[in-house]
């Protein structure tokens, strides 16, 4: 019985530390965590398994995320999630990331607004706070 009621505890400590740590993902710096982080002959970071990228309170889950370090470009050919510093959320697929995060075009986007609002399309590109969605559906 004491090992269920530690097991439960411990459960709800991880929870309260991750929900507590998700306020101060604020990095400057481009901070990426997965299960496996290996290197490529061109210096390419290769994040695989629970994948996560944090900057300037943006951040970006997947299960493979490769970093091209040189032209400092977030390359995502698998489905992902990212959420915006105004906690709108996105899913797509098959697209890249440049520029601190502030440019992408990417496949297949979802969109959950932080109004509620929902939009789904079939291809999109970000610039800044500009998002330019074809083949838009907007559900208010």
């Amino acid at each position: 019985m004491n090992k269920i009621i530690n097991f439960k505890n411990i459960k709800f400590f991880l929870f309260l530390i991750v929900i507590l740590l998700s306020n101060f993902n604020n990095a400057k710096e481009l901070l990426i965590y997965a299960d496996s982080i290996s290197y490529d002959e061109n210096e390419n970071i290769l994040a695989r398994g629970n994948a996560k990228i944090f900057h300037n309170n943006k951040y970006i889950f997947s299960d493979l995320i490769i970093y091209k370090k040189l032209e400092k470009k977030i390359l995502l050919p698998s489905k992902f999630i990212f959420k915006d510093e105004e906690n709108n959320f996105y899913e797509g697929s098959k697209g890249y990331f440049i520029k601190d995060m502030d440019y992408a075009e990417f496949n297949n986007p979802k969109m959950l607004l932080n109004d509620g609002s929902r939009i789904i399309g079939d291809k999109m590109k970000r610039d800044g706070h500009i998002d330019i969605i074809s083949k838009g559906v907007y559900t208010p």
